[in-house]
């Protein structure tokens, strides 16, 4: 394919902000089933082979690598895809190299001051660990977990100090990549990430090493991943930033605020950090830790991979899109904030609401045919499904707020989660896993509430209304047959063999298929995609576009 070519200058020409936006799009979509099946694969795995009281161990262990990450992350993870593009249109390539390998700097300071003190603490955190295995009533899986922690208690504290390095390199080199627009590599080394701790679990199990093997495979799967995404950025930048980008401007135009860093960085991640810890607070990562069991946590850990898998595949067509649009729409580039806005928006009510609608109506089943062993989990997909699905339709507004730096809303709104804190001391105690998930569901939704409408106010947005309801409307319509459906399905019993579970499986598949059909008819009743919307699907390269466009 041939490059752009300037006009006058017959040099490369950097592609338009809707070329880069609709490629971005595309390659996220090819990726879905790639995704998708990697995270079907890891989390069956891990619910099927491995008992409630070690994988409640293992959620513990990675709720600590949460926590911890997040100091280290300051909240440059969600600064950087804002100021990477706009410190290379100012700065030139050096200034944006700088700004990157600075705060890579600044992070790996801030790991090696927490690993001392994990370390010196690590008696501490091990009897903690110990206290929770002994509520375990498998008295065989609480005698395994014993063992392996008196016998293994530094591969713990390793582990967890190897996955803090490697998530520092991993999380800042995918902003950068996501900064350019870089999809097809982000989705490619995104899938390498989420594929390799299933296979290296597999063989880890195969091989009798249990929860030994699971934490070797969540170090050994992001070193490979990291490695990967440091080959890249390197290639990006030996090679298409000295082709897409003018030279580095005289040094006198380079102003950068304290410790070399752009004018605004430090005020926008110290936003950002309050939203990140906030974020923390207001997770299944938080709430775990003030459970009494093992196995309470990892219901709950069951119930969020669910809704979260669900979701994540229903969000991967603007994964890392909406950040660098709004930033380059408010650079004048193209397009105006409002109709970005409703472009994604209308994008997620599409996907979310009849992918949530479907999702709740299936919990039990899909948990009685595939997941036995966390059966109670099935409720939780009724709180977290409206919860956590209504505050990722909100939390675009929040996006754009960040771009247009109205850091006092965004402030407010990550006050907001901190409710969950109160709320999971309350109603953990009394309504066990339900209640935590209750915690920081509200909080989320509170929080996503006051963004959007402070969106609307501050930047003029305005909800897509008449397109949300027409999707709400075939949802509904959706509902009833696959209600009927469900209840037809012959139920299994928790002893059922693996056949039979397989054929529960495929006759929720083919429940799936029969509702989405359902639903693409409702919504061609009731007026189908938004004309815009249409015109935009009708200009990209979309396999099966003519399909698409004719159905919807």
């Amino acid at each position: 394919m041939k490059e752009h070519m300037a006009p006058e200058t017959g040099t490369p020409r950097a592609p338009s902000l809707a070329s880069q936006v609709s490629r971005a799009v595309i390659w996220n979509t090819l990726f879905v089933p790639l995704r998708v099946v990697a995270e079907v694969v890891a989390t069956l795995l891990k619910l099927t082979v491995l008992s409630p009281a070690s994988y409640g161990f293992l959620t513990l262990i990675n709720a600590t690598n949460n926590a911890l990450g997040t100091w280290i992350d300051l909240g440059t993870g969600r600064a950087l895809p804002k100021y990477i593009p706009e410190t290379l249109a100012t700065g030139g390539p050096r200034a944006m190299r700088r700004l990157v390998l600075t705060v890579l700097g600044v992070q790996f300071t801030l790991l090696t001051i927490i690993a001392v003190a994990f370390i010196a603490l690590r008696d501490s955190y091990l009897g903690d660990l110990r206290t929770k295995i002994l509520r375990v009533e498998d008295t065989a899986a609480q005698a395994r977990l014993l063992t392996f922690v008196g016998e293994h208690g530094w591969l713990i504290i390793i582990a967890v100090l190897a996955m803090l390095l490697m998530g520092i390199g991993y999380d800042v080199l995918m902003a950068y990549l996501s900064s350019f627009f870089k999809q097809k590599a982000w989705n490619g080394i995104a899938l390498t990430a989420n594929l390799l701790p299933p296979l290296l679990t597999s063989v880890a199990i195969v091989a009798g090493w249990d929860v030994a093997g699971v934490l070797l495979a969540g170090v050994l799967a992001p070193t490979i991943a990291t490695s990967l995404v440091t080959w890249q950025v390197i290639r990006h930048w030996n090679r298409e930033l000295q082709v897409t980008n003018q030279p580095d401007p005289p040094a006198e135009t380079d102003q950068p605020s304290r410790f070399g860093l752009p004018p605004g960085f430090i005020r926008y991640c110290a936003v950002a950090f309050l939203m990140t810890a906030t974020d923390f607070l207001a997770s299944a990562e938080f709430v775990v830790f003030f459970v009494e069991t093992l196995v309470a946590a990892a219901v709950i850990k069951a119930g969020v991979s669910i809704v979260k898998m669900m979701l994540s595949y229903l969000y991967t067509p603007i994964v890392g899109v909406q950040i660098p649009l709004f930033t380059r729409v408010r650079a004048g580039e193209g397009g105006t904030l409002n109709g970005a806005y409703q472009s994604i928006v209308r994008l997620q009510v599409l996907l979310f609401v009849p992918g949530g609608v479907g999702l709740m109506l299936l919990a039990q089943p899909i948990f009685v045919a595939l997941f036995p062993k966390y059966i109670e989990a099935a409720e939780l997909v009724w709180v977290l499904v409206p919860c956590l699905f209504l505050e990722s339709l909100l939390i675009t507004a929040h996006n754009a707020l960040s771009v247009y730096e109205k850091l006092h809303t965004i402030v407010i709104s990550r006050v907001l989660t901190l409710v969950s804190v109160p709320l999971v001391l309350l109603l953990t105690p009394t309504f066990g896993p339900i209640g935590a998930a209750l915690a920081f569901g509200i909080a989320r939704v509170v929080a996503g509430l006051w963004v959007t409408l402070s969106g609307v106010r501050l930047l003029g947005l305005r909800w897509p209304w008449r397109f949300t309801f027409r999707v709400l409307l075939a949802s509904g319509i959706m509902a009833l047959p696959v209600y009927i459906m469900t209840t037809l399905i012959p139920g299994i019993s928790e002893q059922a063999e693996l056949l039979i579970r397989l054929r529960e499986a495929l006759l929720l598949g083919g429940v799936v298929l029969i509702g989405a059909g359902f639903f693409t008819a409702a919504l061609r009743l009731t007026g189908g995609l938004d004309p815009l919307d249409r015109e935009q699907l009708a200009k990209t390269k979309l396999p099966f576009k003519k399909w698409l466009l004719r159905v919807l």
